[in-house]
């Protein structure tokens, strides 16, 4: 008997082991204002959870992410002078109040949405006809996000005007791939696709499923907001159907998702960066700070006084024992969701605090060339967290400093002969830049003088780095010269 008690403990402590770190990741994955709606969505949910009032009046203590300061010695690389006790990286609470700063959203650059998409596309492993029929999909991307030609429009386009013989199955294909890119539910063909593109990139949890098969199988009445309808179809309470349509479709998704670039001169993508880093230029010290736009957390009082007072043990009715659990559990989610808040914020300013450790150069001048070779294994093993703990960390997420915003994922390229993939990004543009425009240099040309300048590339790998660049290819270009 005593074994099977120690099994059943084991297994319970497994269980909630493996529910902190699905909520982790959950959590690691949204931005700011995502986060925003979560927390809104999980003091719904939980019951002994709640928001503190400024009328609390004290400080949120460290289980909230109170203040935290490295004061260890800066390693050599790391910057600034040898100074014990003197702080190298500040990290906020994870906490606001009325007085706080408000934080205007940055434009990044300015890209447009077609900007945006080829970056993400230079990313990817496309051969030469691949990447053609990607351009054009892009290009009759409407402002709104939606993609308003045929495939087959789209096949003959690349075929006529740019001499690539391709079919519609070919663009249907990388359409999907296109669909792939953020933001979510971008190149839909229509209000239906765009939202479920959109639910099906989120966690498939039991809400999400039945809202997929509410817009996939029965869109017409949920537009019309038929419940009464949906639910003898769907043999779901209307009761239910009206919360998920509320929560996971009408709060949860962007039937616009181009509206995320706003127009001035031109479209520019804004967002709120998640973090600081700021350089005193006379000590040459890096601060990184965790921007604390999360609000404070914290189990209510009375759950807490309920939760003391059944630990008392003593002798309880049936009625009392079911009111105990589910005190008792209420007080534990609050708890756990507390707690694994506190690491996600601790985990990001862990991540951005090694990211600038390896790039200290770069932090230092602003200087693209003075990035470093990067991958999301050393950050990991910096950091001791798993590699997919860090791409998490990373998605979506961006840095205010002094010359500009930049997003975490930029940070990161592969060693190619001990350059990072900036450089070559630098000598490619300056080969083509120098070109003879009447001629100019195909992949393979532009391939065979990257290597003669010590950088072993295969030729889709320039391709990938001339569209990245946002370059048109050789025939392209010479079409453009005349």
């Amino acid at each position: 008997m005593a074994d099977q008690g120690l099994t059943l403990v084991q297994k319970q402590a497994q269980r909630i082991a493996m529910e902190q770190q699905r909520l982790l990741g959950q959590m690691l994955e949204k931005n700011d204002a995502e986060m925003a709606e979560f927390i809104d969505n999980k003091v719904s949910e939980i019951q002994a959870l709640e928001k503190k009032s400024d009328e609390d009046g004290e400080e949120p203590q460290n289980e909230m992410g109170a203040e935290l300061r490295d004061d260890r010695k800066p390693d050599s690389d790391a910057g600034g002078d040898d100074d014990a006790g003197e702080e190298w990286f500040r990290y906020l609470a994870s906490n606001r109040s009325r007085d706080d700063e408000y934080i205007e959203p940055t434009v990044v650059g300015e890209k447009t949405l077609q900007d945006f998409l080829h970056d993400q596309l230079g990313e990817l492993e496309l051969d030469e006809t691949q990447q053609m029929i990607a351009q054009a999909i892009v290009g009759n991307i409407a402002d709104d996000g939606y993609l308003r030609r045929s495939v087959a429009e789209i096949a003959d386009d690349v075929t006529f005007n740019d001499g690539y013989m391709v079919s519609a199955d070919q663009v249907e294909e990388m359409l999907h791939t296109v669909q792939s890119l953020d933001p979510p539910g971008i190149a839909a063909r229509d209000i239906r696709e765009c939202l479920l593109l959109q639910l099906r990139r989120k966690t498939q949890t039991e809400d999400v499923k039945l809202a997929i098969k509410m817009v996939d199988s029965h869109f017409d009445d949920m537009a019309s907001r038929r419940f009464d309808t949906l639910s003898r179809k769907m043999g779901v309470s209307k009761e239910r159907l009206e919360e998920v349509f509320n929560n996971q479709i009408r709060r949860g998704l962007n039937a616009k998702p181009g509206n995320a670039f706003s127009s001035r001169a031109e479209m520019s993508l804004q967002v709120t960066p998640d973090f600081d880093v700021e350089l005193d230029e006379e000590s040459g010290r890096l601060t990184v700070t965790l921007r604390n736009n999360i609000p404070a957390l914290q189990v209510s009082e009375s759950y807490e006084l309920m939760n003391e007072r059944y630990r008392e043990g003593k002798a309880l009715s049936v009625q009392e024992a079911k009111e105990k659990k589910r005190i008792v559990d209420a007080y534990q989610r609050a708890s756990m969701f507390l707690e694994v808040l506190r690491q996600r914020q601790e985990t990001l300013f862990n991540t951005m605090s090694a990211i600038v450790k390896c790039q200290r150069d770069y932090f230092m001048s602003g200087n693209e060339r003075d990035l470093k070779p990067l991958g999301q294994q050393q950050i990991a093993d910096m950091i001791g967290k798993d590699v997919t703990v860090v791409s998490r960390a990373v998605n979506n997420k961006y840095v205010q400093m002094p010359w500009g915003v930049k997003a975490l994922k930029s940070f990161f390229s592969e060693d190619i002969n001990g350059a990072s993939r900036h450089e070559v990004y630098d000598d490619l543009k300056r080969l083509i830049e120098n070109e003879d425009k009447k001629h100019p240099l195909s992949d393979d040309a532009l391939c065979e003088q990257l290597k003669a300048m010590g950088y072993r590339l295969e030729r889709r790998t320039v391709a990938k780095y001339r569209e990245a660049l946002k370059i048109p290819s050789s025939p392209i270009r010479r079409k453009m010269a005349k």
